[in-house]
């Protein structure tokens, strides 16, 4: 599966950031620098690492035709990170892999002017 990743707002250098990783969203926490907290890009556990909080997740959009017209959105999560793992399916283990490295690398560049 082709891992496409996008940011929805280029202009963010730090803190929430939402996009896409193939066909998954997600949401992440990025600090200036690491804290103890963070998602360690190397053992993907809680320890140094910029990354606080990051979602990868599917969203299923339904109608429902009862009395009336409904529409409801169904959240389907397949890694959840919030100081500790909530969800980590390893399943989609390469795919936090691959996001995580991502958001270290791109939010670890210094612009010099």
């Amino acid at each position: 599966m082709e891992l496409n990743i996008k940011v929805d707002n280029n202009k963010t250098r730090y803190g929430f950031i939402k996009g896409k990783i193939g066909p998954y969203r997600w949401f992440a926490l990025v600090h200036k620098k690491d804290v103890d907290y963070g998602i360690n890009p190397k053992t993907l556990e809680k320890g140094k690492g910029r990354i606080v909080r990051l979602c990868i997740y599917e969203e299923v959009t339904k109608e429902y035709r009862l009395n009336k017209d409904e529409i409801y959105t169904k959240r389907y999560i397949y890694a959840n990170y919030q100081r500790r793992w909530d969800v980590k399916s390893k399943e989609y283990i390469h795919i936090v892999k691959r996001l995580v490295e991502y958001l270290e690398r791109r939010y670890s560049l210094k612009v010099i002017k």
